[in-house]
């Protein structure tokens, strides 16, 4: 399959595919290096989430309200949206240097928040300088795959470095356990102000062998698309939007990620209405990103064997319309273990999509640089996800339940006199379905069925 890009293309992806490919080696750095980005891309994961496990304490010990508590989460989808251009022709230019300034932003807001016991707005501030970060960090593992590792294991490559930030938001729901108590008490300031500190020192010592180490490129490409030159940031400008399917696939994953990103922020303010603790709390979160990383490690094989990423996301954003109706029944029976069992399912079948997505993109859009074309995508994600926090957590979500109005669940609440306490998760869940429906539709009518490598 040849794909168009009309007179900007540089080389067709065909005649790239059809050149030898036995003239290209890889290097076993390749995995070190993976290692090394590993590092700060999971300590950016940890800095996101910090607040959301512990949102009640926090907010009882420094007299903030529910949302300003959330802009702790939603500055990472803000400024994501605001920066990911940057970020992008930064990353075109140097992925080392663009690598360089995530890492060294997000070891900055570490420390900035230790100030927190002085003013929570220092704590907002640093949150805003890991945020300001994020975009150089979460936009690099398509070119990392790209320019180190061969097509075929270019799918694997940017599933572990893509979901290794999802394994750091994993940590970042358990973490804030080990240092502050379940409810608030005379003493959970200074548990903060622990836990802050030693967020910062974890960050500081996991990051810095990334700043030492990092490499450019290896000494050879490992493929032709690694050594073919790429569209100028202007150029990409142009010829991206004029990709029916990459539009299609913007609005796609914008909802799946944007809904991912409104679980990990209100998971606590809505839990906590049915009596789960701040620790249970954390126990599902760190379920639903360890349930993703397995849903991940099996569908990117899947991938990587058939090309097949239209039929794979597709029946993935089906089956997870039915397992965010299964969290919501779960929740009315209030049921530690049923919950734990929903919420496994949900992340099996949900999280995948972020990987798939981001090479899918890089497929469907070669030769436009890699950061470009994810970090594209994952800006669209954070867009919906920052609009949908911002509505919930703000109230302001309650106009809309006329307007989404489905039978299947609202009348079984009524009979069990839940509706008041159910009505923000309800509707959150209800326009969450509506997004992910979206996406699965959009997916279906996706013209591409597979892609071939980029060679």
């Amino acid at each position: 399959m040849r794909t168009s890009f009309g007179p900007h293309q540089k080389k067709s992806l065909l005649d790239i595919e059809e050149e030898d490919q036995n003239q290209f080696r890889d290097y076993p750095y390749r995995w070190f290096l993976v290692f090394l980005f590993c590092l700060p891309n999971m300590m950016n994961g940890i800095g996101w989430i910090t607040f959301s496990p512990i949102s009640t304490q926090v907010e009882q010990a420094y007299d903030q309200s529910q949302f300003v508590i959330t802009m702790t989460s939603m500055s990472y989808m803000f400024f994501y949206v605001l920066i990911t251009f940057p970020s992008n022709f930064l990353l075109s230019k140097s992925l080392k240097y663009g690598i360089w300034l995530g890492s060294v932003l997000t070891i900055l807001g570490g420390w900035v928040r230790i100030f927190i016991n002085n003013s929570f707005w220092w704590a907002i501030f640093g949150q805003i300088l890991g945020a300001i970060g994020q975009p150089f960090i979460l936009n690099a593992p398509s070119k990392i795959a790209a320019v180190w590792f061969k097509p075929k294991e270019r799918p694997i490559a940017t599933a572990i470095l893509a979901l290794i930030n999802t394994i750091g938001v994993g940590i970042g729901f358990l973490f804030p356990s080990f240092f502050v108590d379940d409810s608030y008490s005379d003493q959970t300031r200074d548990q903060v102000y622990q836990l802050m500190l030693w967020q910062a020192v974890t960050m500081t010592i996991a990051i810095v062998p990334c700043i030492i180490f990092f490499k450019e490129k290896p000494p050879t490409p490992p493929s032709h698309a690694a050594e073919a030159e790429k569209m100028s940031f202007k150029e990409s400008f142009v010829v991206i939007f004029q990709n029916k399917d990459f539009i299609k696939l913007f609005f796609a994953f914008g909802c799946v990620l944007g809904n991912f990103n409104s679980i990990a922020t209100l998971i606590n303010f809505y839990l906590e209405q049915f009596g789960f603790s701040s620790d249970q709390t954390s126990y599902f979160g760190a379920m639903f990103i360890v349930s993703g990383l397995i849903g991940s490690g099996i569908l990117s094989v899947v991938v990587e064997r058939t090309s097949a990423y239209k039929k794979v996301m597709t029946i993935t954003c089906l089956i997870s319309i039915f397992t965010y109706g299964l969290q919501m029944g779960m929740l009315v029976l209030e049921n530690f273990w049923l919950l734990m069992i929903a919420i496994f399912l949900m992340g099996f079948f949900t999280t995948p999509l972020i990987p798939i997505s981001m090479d899918f993109a890089c497929e469907i859009t070669f030769p436009i640089s890699e950061p470009f074309s994810s970090g594209l995508v994952l800006a669209s994600g954070q867009l919906f996800g920052s609009i949908l926090v911002t509505l919930i957590a703000k109230n302001t979500f309650f106009m809309l339940y006329k307007i989404i109005y489905f039978k299947r669940l609202f009348q079984v609440l009524r009979l069990f006199n839940l509706i008041q306490k159910m009505k923000c998760l309800f509707l959150m869940e209800q326009v969450q379905d509506c997004l992910l429906l979206g996406s699965f539709f959009i997916c279906f009518q996706t013209k591409i069925q597979n892609v071939k490598k980029r060679n």
